[in-house]
């Protein structure tokens, strides 16, 4: 790996700031900044953070003079355009690297006084990067290109950065109380219902063979265990997964996928006993999600590839019994067409729907479960059945180097209700998919001029991370 050395600096100490302008220009295959490194021109140990040509984030750690290299996290990043020039700020404290990156336009710019995490400001930039790092004991900086075969000429050169900087932190205090991912071990493809002020989860078991269980918590993090809320339905014993809930009139409808079969049971009470319907809906489908429409209109989106159907995200509405499908309006709403969604095998699935101004804005996880690429992307569309036009920065939810496999998710207030929770799955760890573990992390609309708003998530985390407020 080789790269110019366009301006050099040095940071002082553990805690530390590196800021600097960078223009994504089309002569450049990335630009960015080498930090904690040794050599600025044959690191042996240091970190490289870029932006590169396709719209991409990268982390990487570098070795061996540079030539040995590894990816921490790879992001298509959605915001970036060639030609234009951002503001990179990167943060190590307390062992936490940040990254930030900001439009130089942009009237939200960091406030250099306040505490970065995701509760400061509805308005704070969240970083594209938050990861512990380990400390090389290096300290020189660098902004880093790659322009290919080309040589950049001196006004090149000058063009492409400005405000190039470094300057010093003092450690972090001790923090309020935080929680820390996973909050729940064991389980995965999670759903939550929130009734009468206690959360509901019930989720896909990693040793339950038939049925579902359920914990309930007040504040996302603790969960309790409450019991076996359903058990063995149609005579199926197996796979019983991704099960999904809504209350409506005083009654519970859980729309199960049963040993790949689809369908609907009922309860008085969110802790069961949810009994089936006589017959289930369809076989050879999976991954169903209730949407309530502000007209008090019913969907239900899932996965299908039964007979005649090509394997796909489908949508349908149902009778106001909620248990009645009007087939007649069933229309595949999204396809695996897309890299990401393509890791070991071409799925789409998991969707969860939410309205926001006007627009429905359908999220779902693409790849196989098990590859370490799953993850979350959305789509928006003007009507609950589409046509959905998925995101161009797609994924917004995917592996780094601490967390494989983050997805099959659905989305919560928190208590308060002023903010919104992504509760998904992870892989067990780095090395195996099972049994996997349940995370949660802030989830926010984003406002962008011309366009509509745009989802962000701030994860998937594995440092410490402020409590959902009450």
């Amino acid at each position: 790996m080789k790269w110019q050395v366009l301006g050099e600096e040095s940071t002082s100490g553990a805690n530390f700031t590196i800021e600097a302008d960078l223009q994504l220009s089309p002569l450049l295959k990335w630009c960015g900044i080498l930090f904690m490194a040794d050599s600025v021109t044959h690191p042996a140990k240091g970190y490289l953070f870029t932006l590169t040509e396709d719209g991409f984030t990268e982390l990487l750690s570098l070795a061996a003079g540079g030539n040995r290299f590894s990816t921490l996290q790879r992001r298509k990043s959605g915001i970036l355009e060639t030609n234009h020039t951002y503001h990179i700020t990167i943060r190590m404290q307390n062992n936490i690297c940040q990254i930030y990156i900001e439009d130089t336009a942009s009237e939200n710019r960091l406030r250099k006084d306040i505490a970065l995490e995701a509760v400061a400001s509805e308005f704070t930039p969240w970083p594209v990067v938050e990861l512990p790092l380990e400390d090389t004991g290096s300290h020189l900086a660098a902004i880093a290109a790659d322009p290919g075969q080309a040589e950049l000429s001196p006004r090149d050169r000058d063009d492409l950065w400005r405000n190039f900087h470094t300057g010093t932190l003092n450690p972090l205090p001790q923090p309020a109380p935080r929680y820390q991912n996973p909050v729940l071990n064991g389980y995965a493809d999670p759903d939550i219902l929130y009734h009468q002020g206690i959360y509901y989860l019930y989720a896909t078991s990693s040793s339950l063979p038939a049925g579902y269980e359920a914990y309930t918590s007040r504040d996302l993090v603790h969960w309790e265990y409450a019991g076996k809320v359903m058990d063995e339905v149609w005579g199926m014993n197996r796979w019983y997964w991704a099960p999904d809930i809504i209350c409506n009139n005083g009654k519970f409808y859980m729309l199960v996928s049963v040993n790949e079969h689809l369908g609907i049971c009922v309860s008085d009470s969110p802790l069961g006993p949810f009994l089936p319907e006589p017959g289930y809906l369809f076989d050879k489908s999976i991954d169903g999600h209730f949407f309530v429409d502000e007209d008090g209109e019913v969907y239900i989106f899932y996965v299908s590839w039964r007979e005649g159907k090509t394997y796909a995200l489908y949508a349908m509405r149902m009778e106001h019994d909620l248990v009645t499908p009007i087939l007649s309006t069933e229309t595949m709403v999204i396809r695996a067409t897309e890299t990401w969604e393509q890791q070991q095998a071409a799925v789409a699935e998991a969707p969860y729907v939410l309205r926001h101004r006007g627009k429905y804005y359908l999220t779902y996880s693409g790849s196989h479960f098990e590859s370490a690429g799953y993850a979350v992307g959305y789509a928006i569309a003007d009507t609950p059945l589409g046509p959905y036009t998925k995101y161009e920065g797609n994924p917004i939810l995917s592996y780094h180097c601490k967390a494989h496999g983050p997805g099959h998710h659905c989305i919560v207030s928190s208590p308060d209700g002023k903010s919104l929770f992504i509760v998904y799955h992870t892989h067990h760890d780095t090395t195996a998919v099972q049994p996997r573990n349940i995370c949660i992390d802030r989830l926010r609309f984003v406002p962008v001029k011309g366009k509509d708003d745009r989802l962000e998530v701030y994860g998937p985390t594995v440092t410490p991370q402020p409590y959902p407020l009450s």
